[in-house]
């Protein structure tokens, strides 16, 4: 029996880790759409550090592509697409425009991405397709180009909670039988994914420590612990806005356990020397567009629509809003003088 196609689109640090996590399993023909990367992943292939999966120098991919358009001129028909790009809920074009050229009837969505509310935008485009949704707590960053050949490194952990975000009348079992597949191929891969039937609570307690490191450290331009270390007040900042969020999952009658905010305050702080960086820091260092909707907006608008108070949710949003802001405008930023 011929093996399946699947493509993983956005082949950065997190998507690299886990488009080798499937090709190292044996199951699946991998392609991947590599926009910044693709010539180098082309025509020298792709490496792996990791101290799990091993080092791996040359990783070719069944397919790699520029764009999901090319992918779909070549005719593979994809039961999985993978999306490990950037959650940018505002983004002209939408992920939903970037993916459809390789959305058949039969093709499963996989998000891999931070932050809350991208499932309704893809059942919105795609009505009849199983949305998978996972959150993604490994480690991962892209490699520097060595011998013009990209990679990926996977370090600390490696964690994966995934479920089904069903739809509305929807065969249920038809559904899990896709994400049962998916997870078998990363378990081959030596994966240590973790099924869950409320990926929704799950994506919130995610968010509620997103909402608190991105913002944080996209404003303050520190990493954790010198934030910390800044004022006796930066501590008991940090668990208000992570206790507002979970006020606003607890709201929409999700499952938020006991002891959820002590427990990812003690992540974070348990974390020795400089602490914890954050991707929207990095992309605000850079002047790249920020994660803002997925991780602060959403749940500000949801606190907004059950009428729960977020003070500090509401203002850490609208800064790090100005700062994305300012980076697509740069001609308005102040520049020093």
């Amino acid at each position: 029996m011929s093996k399946e196609n699947v493509l993983l689109f956005g082949l950065g640090g997190i998507g690299g880790v886990y488009a080798c996590i499937l090709q190292l399993s044996g199951r699946v023909n991998v392609h991947v759409v590599a926009r910044s990367n693709y010539h180098s992943v082309k025509n020298n292939g792709f490496r792996l550090k990791s101290p799990l999966f091993g080092d791996h120098e040359d990783v070719r991919f069944a397919g790699v592509w520029k764009t999901c358009e090319d992918a779909a001129k070549a005719g593979v028909v994809f039961s999985y697409v993978l999306c490990a790009n950037k959650a940018l809920l505002d983004a002209k074009p939408s992920l939903s425009d970037n993916i459809g050229p390789v959305i058949s009837d039969d093709t499963s969505i996989v998000l891999l991405q931070n932050g809350v509310g991208a499932e309704a935008p893809l059942h919105e485009a795609f009505p009849q397709n199983t949305i998978i949704s996972a959150v993604v707590w490994t480690g991962g960053r892209m490699l520097p180009e060595e011998g013009g050949k990209a990679g990926a490194e996977q370090f600390n952990s490696e964690g994966l909670t995934i479920g089904v975000d069903y739809r509305d009348g929807s065969d249920k079992a038809e559904e899990r039988d896709r994400l049962d597949k998916l997870v078998e191929w990363f378990k081959a891969g030596k994966g240590s994914p973790v099924v869950t039937e409320d990926i929704q609570s799950e994506r919130w307690i995610k968010v509620i420590w997103n909402c608190c490191w991105n913002s944080i450290t996209s404003v303050a331009r520190l990493r954790t612990n010198p934030f910390f270390e800044s004022s006796p007040f930066a501590l008991p900042l940090c668990r208000t806005l992570m206790e507002e969020v979970q006020s606003v999952a607890r709201a929409k009658g999700l499952t938020i356990p006991e002891g959820t905010v002590d427990r990812l305050l003690k992540q974070c702080t348990d974390v020795g020397g400089l602490g914890l960086p954050s991707s929207m820091m990095a992309d605000n260092l850079a002047g790249r567009p920020m994660e803002v909707e997925v991780i602060l907006g959403t749940p500000v608008k949801e606190a907004q629509r059950l009428g729960v108070s977020v003070p500090t949710l509401l203002t850490l949003y609208t800064l790090v809003k100005a700062l994305d802001y300012g980076n697509a405008h740069p001609e308005v930023k102040v520049d020093g003088k």
